[in-house]
């Protein structure tokens, strides 16, 4: 690793799995002191162990993204003891396939509790200490389904919607800050716990490991906006990018 985020501290959601735990991986593999986010602690503590390993700073938190206490809480603390966060990586989402008809109240609410809630509460809580600082990049996982319509995915895609909505009003709040927002679709099928329920198997037969794209969320992370910004990445296309012109991990 060439430490392109050497003493970035970089928080992530969803850390334990799928693309936030390639994103951690190699966050920490370049130099970060990263801080992983997810409810899964067993699961968290073997990836949070494994970057120490491999001599990489992790921390884990387990926290219920639906919690603005715990979020607010957790923020803080991380904060104080690090003195400020660089990068913030709202990765953590949930997914179900249902007839509008068949969506419960307590469906809609929790989904969109986790998936968009949640990311509302993450930005808000790194807002003072990135615009006070005039630096930081924030990414917002989304989908396909932030753009387009899927059948029976009505609650995710409106939560998904809402992801490109809130990443296109915070990128112009945060300009004026230096700060870079942008949100990010995978823009490729990827191997993870919610592909293994959502992808058919055409999509099967092409879909990649998460550690193809994550290098694309280390580039992101160096981003200010003078740079990347208020953008819709795919990040398999800027990963790709990335390795035509050399780069290495």
């Amino acid at each position: 690793m060439s430490g392109k985020l050497q003493g970035k501290v970089c928080v992530v959601t969803g850390a334990a799995r799928g693309i936030g735990r390639a994103v951690v991986q190699l966050y920490g593999a370049e130099g970060a002191r990263v801080h992983a986010i997810d409810r899964l602690a067993d699961e968290l503590d073997v990836v949070v162990a494994g970057i120490r390993a491999a001599g990489g700073t992790a921390d884990a938190h387990v926290l219920d993204l639906r919690s603005a206490q715990e979020i607010a809480t957790t923020f803080a603390a991380i904060e104080a003891r690090e003195g400020r966060i660089d990068v913030l990586v709202n990765n953590a989402g949930v997914i179900f396939f249902k007839p509008i008809e068949a969506v419960s109240a307590e469906d809609w609410d929790w989904m969109h509790d986790i998936n968009l809630r949640g990311t509302f509460l993450c930005c808000r809580a790194v807002a003072p200490g990135m615009k006070a600082r005039k630096a930081g990049s924030i990414m917002n996982v989304s989908s396909n389904a932030g753009i387009r319509g899927g059948v029976d995915e009505s609650t995710y895609c409106a939560t998904k919607f809402g992801i490109e909505g809130l990443s296109r009003a915070l990128a112009l709040e945060f300009a004026p800050y230096n700060v870079a927002v942008n949100s990010v679709t995978p823009g490729h099928p990827v191997h993870t716990s919610m592909s293994e329920i959502t992808y058919g198997e055409a999509q099967r037969k092409i879909w990649k490991d998460p550690v193809e794209i994550a290098p694309a969320f280390v580039h992101l992370a160096l981003q200010d906006a003078s740079g990347i910004h208020d953008q819709y990445v795919r990040a398999w296309d800027l990963a790709e990018k990335l390795r035509a012109e050399g780069w290495s991990a």
